[in-house]
């Protein structure tokens, strides 16, 4: 409304000047010809309204209204397609847009998460390319202005919202089964220290007998309302036992696993380089988005006796309902002739000093990684050099900042289908980059402003090829100022951060789902 007020004095201004009548000049914002402006005429439709016992105001407001965006025929459909894949009885948002009054008392809310483009939340930023889904999740511009328009002119609720948009049913090609895996029993979340999150993995077998290659795979949450996100993740019959194991030392159903699964890289022939360039990932899922069809003509391989673990986000803040979710997946045999995907992993070192204000003993790097090790085991201990030696940093003299890279050679011909980032609760932002520095440098994944309960897997629109000694890069920057200001989330201990898979420390991983040769 300022800005129909302020166009109304812009044009109203030489009118006083030149002794028109200001009032007629503004109303309903109409250019008033000579003809429109003869006193008779003008005195006789007065004459009639006022007769009619038509208020001016009224009438004023009525044209105003009308020339302004419907809520159900304008406002609704945007938001049953773009808000209430969250916003729905049960869903994860904290609140639904099920009723005309759900929507009109969060209408200003509505209007400064959408002008602010924080809702619906989409974390890569302009840098990055565009992804596959990508229209389905931001608003376009016209709808963004639909909906602010809306608000402005008082967000008038003329309809009931539209019901959500019912799940469609798993696409089966030609050649595919469908295999689904589920909790084996209903899971409570809890959570320790007051934290308002529970990060739990759960083991399923999808009693393979054969070799197969995964095409798609679908997440159905028991509790949608506390479910926040889940990775998929597949675990060889060596990793198995170690699963197992993690799953009988935790009480309760599976096991807590906040940075990951907490199950080790399977050794390979190659060595490191070679276990990070073909790494467990199968697929990701958050409300309504992930979890789709990877790519026309490619699967991720699964074979068989292997599981598969479940790592589910559960935001307590929305409450502690009992939840057993399963997942769907669509499966091609091996003789399908698909093109198998592969994952590639590229962390890089976190070195994290204390900021300048904090003191502790936990400050000096020797006792945090001791502090790890104490945690988690020997091989936490071993982690954060090994990393600095594949990064061709120094070992033997760390040294600390809040910014960290790492590149990674292309060692064959590679075409990049998928693009993800993992950090903890002190990132920044995080950026993914083919050939960094060069005048053919692209960026596959950026994300300016990280949150780590927004987290997701992007497939690429166009997917990206590679040759043969390119280099892609991960750039990952912290804020340890954060430290102070996430409540609950994080401890304020001040510490010495290196990588690890607590809380209190951090990652910074690139992800990408390729395929080779």
């Amino acid at each position: 409304m300022q800005t129909f007020f302020r166009r109304c004095a812009k044009r109203c201004g030489p009118a006083a000047r030149s002794g028109r009548s200001a009032v007629s000049c503004a109303s309903f914002g109409v250019h008033m010809t000579p003809s429109m402006r003869r006193p008779p005429r003008i005195a006789v439709v007065v004459a009639a309204l006022v007769a009619l016992g038509v208020p001016l105001a009224a009438l004023a407001a009525s044209r105003e209204r009308s020339a302004s965006p419907s809520f159900e025929r304008d406002v609704a459909p945007i938001m049953q397609a773009k808000c209430e894949g969250c916003h729905r009885l049960g869903g994860i948002a904290p609140f639904p847009f099920a009723t005309r009054h759900d929507v009109s008392s969060w209408a200003p809310a509505i209007g400064v998460a959408v002008g602010s483009r924080a809702m619906p939340p989409w974390p890569p930023g302009e840098r990055s390319p565009r992804y596959v889904g990508e229209e389905t999740r931001r608003l376009s511009a016209s709808e963004r202005a639909t909906i602010l328009a809306w608000v402005r002119s008082g967000a008038h609720v003329d309809g009931p919202p539209l019901k959500p948009l019912p799940t469609p049913p798993v696409p089966v090609r030609a050649g595919e089964s469908v295999v689904r895996v589920g909790m084996p029993a209903t899971y409570h979340p809890t959570s320790r220290n007051g934290a308002t999150d529970d990060y739990r993995c759960f083991l399923l077998d999808p009693k393979l007998t054969q070799n197969v290659l995964v095409t798609s795979a679908r997440i159905e949450p028991g509790a949608s309302r506390v479910v926040h996100h889940v990775i998929l993740f597949k675990e060889t019959p060596a990793q198995v036992a170690e699963a197992k194991r993690l799953d009988a030392a935790s009480a309760g159903l599976g096991w807590p696993c906040f940075g990951g699964t907490g199950i080790g890289l399977e050794a390979s022939a190659g060595g490191v380089e070679a276990a990070l360039n073909d790494a467990n990932w199968i697929s990701a899922w958050a409300p309504g988005w992930g979890g789709g069809r990877l790519p026309d003509g490619n699967g991720v391989p699964l074979a068989a006796g292997s599981q598969i673990v479940m790592q589910v986000h559960y935001n307590l803040l929305n409450g502690r309902t009992p939840d057993r979710s399963q997942a769907v997946l669509t499966v091609a045999p091996t003789s399908a002739g698909l093109t198998p995907a592969q994952t590639m992993l590229l962390p890089a070192p976190v070195e994290l000093a204390c900021a300048k204000s904090e003191h502790g003993p936990l400050c000096n790097r020797e006792a945090a990684l001791q502090n790890l090790v104490s945690k988690y085991g020997a091989n936490a201990g071993v982690a954060p050099a090994g990393l600095l030696l594949l990064c061709g940093k120094d070992a033997a003299n760390p040294r600390p900042s809040v910014v960290t890279t790492c590149d990674r050679r292309i060692a064959t011909p590679t075409k990049i289908l998928v693009a993800a980032g993992h950090m903890h609760l002190l990132g920044a932002s995080i950026r993914l980059t083919l050939n960094p520095g060069t005048p053919r440098a692209r960026v596959l994944l950026d994300i300016p402003h990280w949150s780590f309960h927004w987290q997701n897997a992007y497939t690429l629109a166009k997917a990206v090829e590679t040759k043969s000694g390119d280099v892609v890069r991960v750039t990952c920057h912290y804020d340890v100022g954060k430290r102070m200001h996430l409540g609950r989330a994080v401890a304020r201990t001040p510490r010495y951060v290196l990588w690890g898979e607590g809380t209190t420390d951090e990652m910074c991983l690139g992800i990408l789902q390729v395929t080779r040769g």
